[in-house]
């Protein structure tokens, strides 16, 4: 990449025992970085944010929100979505309905390059998906991204039944070309409502059986897939009805969680908690447990966020929001506590469709409060509500609000879940509420909602993991990743898979025109991406954010293991610079 660099392009050389916060370091407004750590870590864990070496420090305040009308592009409708998900790149966002007289279906994807100018058209790109395989291949709940494939999760076809048939694009070709996605019908009749990942398997959450407009049949068959077998294999797909085992209460989810370990399936309607251990048979009942979370308040959820210790139950339709610690048992009430969020800040804070963390900040993605008398009479608002896990769970000071409902001038309400670049969540423009002059029918919107965590108050992040269930209705397994933050937003890589316990050493470079990420000396992962580097300059702070050794300045993402020793450098370091100083530790 650049010539051998010297000791004056050496910005820090940290080492076990000194202080890990190290303040003063601008890395001026050049093209170029290298960050690199000596790390022994305890765990393989699979899934939650572990930063090694980070100048990354989401701010106090809200750095703000931008929005942008994608609807009707390319000449197809696209409004009307459920979730989405991030390849790293770019962000797929999931069709499910359009909301006229039958409510039909669609298979319209749209896709946001994050790379591109968010308000410019040319960033957008659409592509109906609606006939792949010969067959009909619409309205979808989710997505799941596992470094290469972009899943799709089956729902309903025009609210006359329910489907299974998985729908698969392939991220290394073409997104307009028919050859690249390819659909797996599990043949089974009930809806799944998104799904986890734990890094080889597919766990789709199910929801309901019988007529999909009456939503009045609970279905607990659970539907898992297999990524690393053949996708037109149908034994490649199998599934198991925990309802059998569970009880009856153990079925109807929406939304799921994984945290290395365990998948945790979000009760919408029950209130009855279930999780999975990854490490037993899937067929085994005792593999599962359940927990009654309804004496803590528990009512509804869409999508769960984890911090890395926290499972928070995002809220649908009201303002208790549940936490479960992962350190206890899943049994004992005393894991488990409550928070009624409502007036935060002043705001109606209520009514959530998922959320997403920052490395700092647990986020709730807002959707509609119900205001009655009629049980769909919602009000649907972009009330965003946040905390922060440094501080107390139940105290008003932990949390704050803000109001996205006006971003840009636009009517920017009524989103379910979205998916998260590194700074930038982008919500899933879904519904804004009936049309008043048509009966029956609603008002669906494509504005990309896009809220900022980090503004100019960070340059990089080397993580050896990183939280793939982020946005509440997507999943993935990033693995060990490098994030750099430019003038023109997020840039990042990742393994997309885990690295066994002990020691390592892990590298990633900047260079201005791409992203490499080294692991053990070895080129492990490569990413096109220019930009200028964020700079004091940028910020208007009379001091940039400190660099932060095995956590995110004032945050979570904590590495579980021991940091070595930590180099950053204001050049690109080439192949051979990294091999040498993976070799030498």
């Amino acid at each position: 990449m650049t010539e051998d660099a010297t000791e004056s392009d050496l910005a820090l050389d940290w080492r076990a025992g000194q202080e890990p916060l190290v303040a003063g370091l601008d890395f001026g407004a050049g093209p170029a970085l290298s960050a690199e750590a000596w790390v022994d870590a305890r765990t393989s864990r699979r899934e939650g944010l572990q930063a090694l070496v980070s100048q990354w420090s989401p701010p106090d305040v809200w750095p703000g929100f931008s929005a942008f009308d994608a609807t009707d592009l390319h000449g197809l409708p696209t409004r009307g979505y459920f979730g989405a998900v991030c390849d790293g790149r770019y962000v797929y966002f999931v069709p499910e309905q359009h909301g006229e007289e039958r409510k039909p279906t669609h298979g319209i994807v749209l896709r946001y390059d994050t790379h591109g100018p968010f308000d410019d058209r040319k960033s957008y790109a659409a592509y109906d998906a609606g006939r792949t395989g010969g067959i009909d291949t619409r309205g979808f709940y989710g997505a799941v991204f596992d470094g290469r494939y972009a899943y799709f999760v089956p729902r309903q076809i025009d609210m006359v039944h329910y489907h299974s048939r998985i729908l698969r694009y392939d991220t290394h070709g073409a997104f307009d070309d028919d050859a690249n996605w390819a659909v797996h019908d599990a043949g089974e009749a009930h809806s799944q409502q998104s799904a986890a990942f734990d890094g080889r398997y597919i766990y789709f959450c199910p929801g309901f059986t019988g007529d999909p407009n009456r939503e009045d049949e609970y279905c607990g068959r659970v539907l898992r897939l297999d990524t690393q077998a053949d996708f037109a294999d149908p034994a490649s797909s199998t599934s198991i009805d925990i309802s059998e085992f569970l009880g009856p209460e153990c079925a109807c989810f929406d939304g799921a969680a994984f945290d290395g370990r365990y998948v945790y399936l979000v009760p919408l309607y029950t209130g009855i908690a279930v999780r999975f251990d990854t490490e037993r048979d899937f067929r085994d009942p005792g593999a599962w447990q359940r927990f009654d979370a309804r004496p803590l308040g528990y009512q509804l959820a869409v999508g769960a966020v984890f911090d890395g210790r926290y499972l928070y139950y995002c809220a649908y339709g009201h303002a208790t929001i549940v936490r479960f610690d992962t350190r206890g048992d899943f049994t004992d009430p005393d894991s488990w506590e409550s928070w009624d969020a409502d007036h935060t800040e002043g705001l109606r804070t209520t009514g959530f469709d998922g959320g997403f963390f920052d490395g700092r900040f647990v986020y709730f993605q807002p959707f509609f409060r119900h205001i009655g008398p009629g049980q769909r009479d919602n009000l649907f608002h972009s009330h965003y509500l946040r905390y922060d896990p440094n501080k107390p769970f139940a105290d008003a000071a932990s949390w704050q609000a803000y109001d996205a409902s006006n971003t840009d001038s636009l009517h920017s309400v009524g989103y379910n879940g979205g998916a998260f670049d590194g700074r930038y969540f982008y919500a899933a423009p879904w519904q804004q509420g009936p049309k008043l002059e048509r009966p029956g029918e609603f008002i669906t919107h494509g504005i990309v909602l896009r809220c900022d965590t980090l503004g100019e108050c960070g340059t990089f992040s080397l993580r050896y993991g990183d939280l793939g269930h982020n946005g509440g209705l997507n999943a993935g397994a990033p693995g060990p990743s490098f994030l750099v933050n430019t003038e023109r937003g997020a840039l990042s890589v990742a393994l997309h898979r885990s690295l066994a316990p002990g020691r390592h050493h892990l590298a990633g470079v900047y260079d201005g025109r791409s992203l490499a990420l080294y692991v053990d000396g070895e080129l492990a992962a490569r990413r096109e991406g220019t930009g200028r580097l964020v700079s004091r300059a940028d910020t208007g702070l009379a001091a940039v954010p400190p660099v932060a050794i095995g956590r995110i300045d004032r945050g979570q993402g904590f590495f579980d293991g021991e940091v070595l020793r930590a180099r950053v450098w204001r050049v690109a370091r080439d192949a051979r610079e990294i091999a040498a100083a993976s070799a030498a530790r």
